[in-house]
């Protein structure tokens, strides 16, 4: 199983905070990296996962269309950035399907962390705007181990231009 993690990209200040729309900037970010992302690794995602925060759902929409991907955006409610990383590793290891999330910070330090320490969050990971990360999940659940042993396939951002 493949567990795609892409974070929003620069967006604007303003309140309220779930309103902020992506700045120019931004923008260009997410052009940038669907650029260096091989879309082919997205092929066995079902949707386009995302938060309902708006800068979520617009760089979801935005990657979505210059990556060309087919499948369809879906809004999640467990994707906000105070969501607890650990309900979330648990849908994903339940749902058992490659997936493809856009989120924020520090759900997704979390989130990544608790994945790559084996259920605790041992590796510090940090996210930058734009950045997409692939874990692969190698060796299923077990008692000792509930959420399975992950690996870092790869970490991809914008490049040093955005």
């Amino acid at each position: 199983m493949n567990l795609f993690l892409l974070r929003h990209a620069e967006a604007g200040p303003g309140a309220p905070d779930s309103a902020r729309p992506l700045t120019e900037r931004g923008h260009l970010q997410i052009e940038l990296l669907a650029r260096r992302v091989d879309t082919a690794e997205f092929a066995r995602v079902s949707a386009v996962e995302h938060s309902p925060l708006v800068r979520a759902r617009e760089t979801a929409t935005l990657f979505r269309c210059l990556s060309r991907l087919p499948q369809p955006l879906q809004a999640c409610e467990y994707l906000k950035p105070e969501d607890d990383p650990n309900a979330t590793a648990r849908r994903i290891v339940q749902a058992g399907r490659d997936r493809l999330l856009v989120g924020h910070n520090p759900h997704f330090e979390l989130l990544a962390g608790l994945l790559l320490g084996q259920g605790r969050v041992t590796v510090q990971v940090a996210f930058r705007f734009a950045t997409c990360m692939a874990l692969e999940q190698f060796s299923p659940p077990t008692s000792q181990v509930p959420l399975g042993y992950w690996q870092l396939r790869w970490f991809v951002g914008p490049g040093t231009d955005a």
